[in-house]
């Protein structure tokens, strides 16, 4: 070996073998005579270290998982590898391998580069980016991972497995409301729960800022699965905790990884549908709705941008006199492809989407230009009742763009009544009554849709600045019965509400003997089949044009 190369191998920093071929008869490679090692490599293998050994005894005494032989074998050739790596018991140390050949001395060197800071530098890079430093447990990105892990051992040991998918109900509501240090202590006792059933075989991770997910493997069949995902449900709410859950199971609903996911997803979406703080397991029909939702709104999309909905308008009476009290704007959709789709098959998904912003806009819109046409065309002096989404009120802009379009066509606020439903109490109260205040101070009425139905009570009457309140149609529907249960119910809403200085709308009037009994209850407007169903504006408009017969009835 030259001084020269001795030299340099001398003063690097890293453990250093060189070796010379030893060949057979005929010329072939058989193994190396190792005739030099430098301080460094000493230091990291001196417990294999012979006098002058033989590589063959040298790199079978530190691992035989590496391919040694090959690997010079190749350099030779001048082929190399990049990721060959070797841990050190006597140093501690991780070592990247590389092997080059020098021809003019046939020499080969082997250099030991250590990569521990570099090795452990990643290491702890990739537990931050995988780990949710909030909870502790692995993230969304280290979920996909360990998932596709999980199922194609599933796949090859032909065992049962289950995506668990946990939805915290309402935590937006929260922030909101009482601010991200309370959002993050729910976030936290839903971790807290989760940790009690974490196994070698129940993986749990943060999925999302309000969403955790958890893979369960080892169970023999679906009424064992059923009895632990039973057990965490009750353990939140044993924490009066609220959640919503969807399950899906390998092989059972898929053998595919991005259909389990979805499946889950769909589940949980279902579970908030059906009142929320419960699970449910992914069913084929399910997936049916979901692909009959997707097309909807995709249909509704391109109706929105072809104007393709219709207005209807259904007329309200006084219930003594007869005489037309005005009427509630309706709207109705025909598509081309899928025929007429109900109001409530679409208007939900409307609000899930916010499609229901632009909707609501059409519609006020629709209706206000009616009103400003009727006003014009017959000195129309009834009113014309608007349905508003709690999501349409409660966006930023509903009041101004209100009051725009009333000035824009220049009619009466009097005439104009907005109609709510239950729904708007139930988030951000505060701000749907200061809304609804400045609605009433430009002049336009309040109603209040599907009174007894849902969330409402006395004191939100007291509260809301309502000028009107609608009377259900669950309730009318059986006010006749011989038990008198509905009967007396909505006597009593009507004397409440009289006392109120409010006035009522029975909804879904169908016979006789119901407008004779809401009548004796002094109730003050009806509205349904029995004396008007909802009716296209050419019908209405003949209506008012004194044609009796327009109006369509039972």
């Amino acid at each position: 070996m030259s001084v020269n190369l001795l030299s340099v191998l001398d003063n690097i920093a890293a453990p250093v073998v060189v070796a010379t071929p030893i060949k057979d008869t005929s010329g072939k490679i058989t193994d190396f005579d190792i005739i030099y090692t430098n301080e460094e490599l000493k230091k990291a293998a001196s417990h294999v270290l012979q006098n002058k050994p033989r590589w063959s005894d040298f790199s079978m005494n530190i691992t035989s998982d590496i391919p040694w032989f090959k690997m010079a074998l190749d350099a030779i050739a001048g082929r190399f590898y990049d990721d060959v790596k070797y841990f050190s018991p006597s140093t501690q140390a991780w070592y990247k391998i590389e092997m080059k050949w020098l021809p003019e001395d046939r020499y080969i060197i082997i250099t030991f580069i250590n990569i521990t800071s570099e090795r452990e530098y990643y290491r702890k890079l990739k537990k931050t980016l995988i780990t949710d430093p909030m909870t502790g447990f692995s993230n969304r990105t280290g979920f996909a991972d360990s998932f596709a892990i999980t199922l194609e051992t599933a796949r090859f040991k032909k065992f049962y497995a289950a995506l668990l998918v946990i939805d915290i109900d309402n935590l937006q509501n929260i922030n909101d409301s009482l601010g991200s240090q309370a959002g993050d202590k729910v976030i936290l006792d839903v971790a807290d729960v989760l940790k009690q059933f974490q196994r070698e075989y129940i993986q749990i991770f943060r999925y999302g800022d309000d969403e955790f997910a958890v893979i369960i493997t080892n169970f023999e069949s679906q009424d064992s699965l059923v009895n632990f995902i039973d057990c965490i449900f009750d353990a939140f709410q044993l924490k009066q905790i609220s959640v919503s859950g969807g399950i899906s199971m390998f092989p059972t609903n898929t053998e595919q990884k991005d259909e389990m996911i979805r499946f889950a997803d769909m589940a949980v979406h279902y579970a908030k549908k059906n009142g929320k703080n419960s699970f449910f397991y992914f069913e084929p029909e399910m997936q049916r709705v979901f692909i009959q939702h997707l097309t909807i709104q995709t249909r509704m999309n391109a109706a929105l941008l072809e104007s393709s909905f219709t207005q209807y308008y259904q007329p309200q009476f006084d219930i003594q006199t007869g005489k037309l009290r005005g009427f509630e704007a309706l709207i109705r959709w025909n598509d081309d492809e899928l025929g007429n789709i109900s109001p409530s098959v679409f208007i939900p998904l409307a609000e899930e989407t916010g499609l229901i912003v632009p909707i609501g806009r059409w519609v006020l819109y629709t209706a206000i230009n009616t009103l400003k046409t009727w006003q014009a065309k017959y000195n129309f002096n009834g009113i014309i009742s608007v349905n508003v989404s709690p999501i349409q009120l409660l966006g930023e802009g509903f009041v101004e763009e209100l009051a725009d379009m009333i000035n824009t066509f220049k009619v009466d606020p009097s005439l104009l009544e907005i109609e709510i439903t239950e729904g708007v109490m139930i988030n951000n109260m505060g701000d749907a009554i200061e809304k609804l205040r400045q609605i009433k101070a430009m002049g336009c009425r309040v109603s209040l849709d599907d009174f007894g139905t849902g969330y409402s009570s006395l004191s939100y009457l007291q509260m809301l600045p309502l000028n009107t309140l609608k009377i259900d149609k669950a309730f009318i529907n059986d006010i006749t019965s011989e038990d008198g249960v509905q009967a007396t119910i909505t006597r009593s809403i009507i004397d409440m509400v009289e006392k109120m200085g409010l006035e009522t709308i029975a909804e879904g009037v169908e016979n006789t003997a119901q407008l004779n009994m809401l009548n004796q209850f002094r109730c003050n407007f009806v509205q349904g089949f029995l004396r008007g169903k909802p009716m296209p504006y050419h019908l209405c408009d003949a209506y008012l044009a004194g044609d009796v017969n327009a109006l369509l009835k039972n």
